[in-house]
């Protein structure tokens, strides 16, 4: 038969307390061997719980600007004659 693996003698982490377990408990007195015995013992602390990330907003997509410039030109080089020109210009620039 195999032999079972032993287990590590690496510390392991602490469970997270749940529901009514989390409350305080009463501590227990320590008797008086205890009290007489003084270790330091490196006590296991849990993992700390995930951090909820907030969602990321999602840029609005900005329209292109279109810019239109009509011009009209009313000119009179001579008495009774007039002439009149007309230019109109789109001009369409990307959103940055």
């Amino acid at each position: 038969m195999a032999k079972r693996k032993t287990a590590s003698k690496v510390q392991k982490r602490a469970k997270l307390r749940s529901g009514n377990s989390a409350k305080r408990v009463k501590a227990r007195k320590a008797s008086r061997v205890a009290k007489a015995t003084k270790r330091t013992v490196a006590k296991a602390k849990p993992k700390p719980a995930p951090v909820k990330k907030a969602a990321r907003k999602v840029k609005q997509p900005v329209a292109p600007v279109v810019e239109t410039v009509a011009v009209e030109v009313l000119e009179q080089p001579a008495p009774g004659v007039i002439i009149v020109t007309e230019v109109e210009e789109t001009e369409v620039r990307k959103a940055s």
